[in-house]
């Protein structure tokens, strides 16, 4: 479970801002939506939302996270001064352009562990990275790496032991991506690198899902065709067809790796057929192309759904709501929320325009987030930072929030659009 994730420098995000699903403040109301993991004493939200007008930052933060594992994931890979793809800085300032983008995240992995990790960078280096864990109240180093410091002279903590510890790495390697991929490196660093890699899943904005990355998973197939059936949807089931392709007619580069190949070939050769009851009672088989936006947004998220509350992990979605009804998007938060459903300590962060889930029914304060722009820098601040005696657990949030109250809500010059868009000769007529 995240509990806090801290940026600077990224996109429009300029200054230090931190999202936080940090429950500081328990209180009475909706203690379903908070978890602990492993029993600790920390209390973790399930579930975020935020909220702002358009191009206000609310896709920067959740890219965000996907930067941070391209960091971990991949920049184990990259050659020699390759530059690093995800450095992204704020582009309205001559300082900022060539400043180090910064992220601290402190997380728990599904084991129950607590780490901090930070990492800084520019075009071509990691000037700064740093990891460590609490073995108890009080944080104990893992490796520390500065500007300095090449892969001969990183730091490790004591308590860092249990396989090979020191690899070589250039300017542009984050250390946990070399380390954390390699079969001899500490579990520790392992669990780590793994946790990024499988377990923070994200749907972008008209984003799907890659088919083979999960339909051959009886399990969390049977459960996406079930779900589609019950939200009426007019979908009674789900079934894969296998179609003949000449693989022969298929052209790939010279240097694709055979794995993704396969992998490319294996899918190209299936699809997915949707049925539909008939009036009489027979079934028809429709392509995924002919249903609903609704349903194919919610066919391509149901697997993220599953696997997510299965493994515990973290779930984040653009714009959550985009092309389903209020009710499907209630639904999946309500899932996050409730501890029967959701007893592995899963996540789900989103983005949203849609302010009926603005609710107490739904939302503590502190799962409401906002993102506003002054001078081009996004700033990131939840309904807990307001005056406790006047927004209190039990406000209209959603009614407030529609008038301006917290801002966050786009500023429209209706009269000069009007007087833009008048057609002339309209006060004559």
């Amino acid at each position: 479970m995240i509990v806090d994730f801290t940026i600077s420098n990224f996109r429009s995000i300029r200054d230090e801002q931190t999202f936080s699903l940090y429950a500081e403040n328990p209180g009475t109301h909706l203690l379903d939506n908070i978890s602990y993991p492993a029993g600790s004493k920390i209390g973790v939200l399930n579930c975020a939302g935020i909220y702002g007008a358009n191009a206000s930052g609310k896709s920067n933060v959740l890219l965000a996270f996907e930067a941070l594992q391209f960091l971990i994931r991949a920049t184990g890979r990259l050659q020699e001064g390759a530059p690093i793809k995800c450095y992204e800085p704020f582009r309205l300032s001559e300082q900022a352009k060539s400043a180090p983008v910064r992220f601290e995240i402190e997380f728990f992995t599904p084991d129950g562990t607590r780490y901090l990790y930070k990492i800084a960078f520019t075009r071509k280096r990691i000037v700064a990275e740093h990891l460590s864990f609490y073995p108890s109240a009080k944080a104990a180093l893992i490796f520390e790496r500065t500007e300095d410091d090449t892969w001969e002279t990183i730091k490790f903590g004591t308590l860092f032991s249990g396989g090979k510890k020191r690899f070589p790495f250039f300017d542009n390697n984050a250390y946990l991506s070399k380390a954390g991929s390699s079969a001899d490196a500490p579990e520790l660093i392992r669990n780590v690198y793994n946790y990024f890699r499988k377990d923070i899943l994200r749907l972008g904005l008209n984003e799907e899902v890659r088919v083979e990355d999960w339909i051959d998973n009886k399990s969390i197939f049977n459960k996406v065709s079930a779900l589609l059936g019950f939200v009426d949807t007019g979908v009674s089931g789900v079934v894969v067809r296998e179609k003949d392709i000449d693989l022969n007619s298929v052209q790939f580069p010279d240097n694709m790796p055979e794995p993704i190949r396969a992998s490319i070939l294996r899918d190209m050769k299936r699809s997915f057929l949707f049925v539909h009851l008939a009036e009489d009672e027979e079934t028809e088989l429709f392509d995924l192309r002919l249903e609903s936006a609704g349903t194919r947004k919610l066919f391509h998220l149901a697997p993220l759904i599953i696997n997510a509350l299965e493994s515990g992990g973290v779930l984040i979605v653009d714009e959550l709501d985009n092309s389903m009804h209020p009710f499907m998007a209630e639904l999946i938060i309500r899932l996050f929320n409730d501890p029967d459903v959701n007893c592995g300590n899963a996540q789900l962060i989103f983005s949203t325009h849609n302010i009926s889930l603005m609710s107490p029914d739904h939302f503590r304060r502190d799962q409401i987030w906002l993102t506003e722009k002054m001078k081009g820098a996004t700033r990131l601040f939840s309904l807990e930072d307001f005056d406790k005696k006047k927004v209190k657990p039990q406000s209209p949030f959603n009614r407030w929030y529609a008038e301006g109250r917290f801002g966050a809500v786009p500023k429209i010059d209706y009269q000069s659009i009007a007087a833009l868009l008048k057609k002339s000769g309209c006060e004559d007529a």
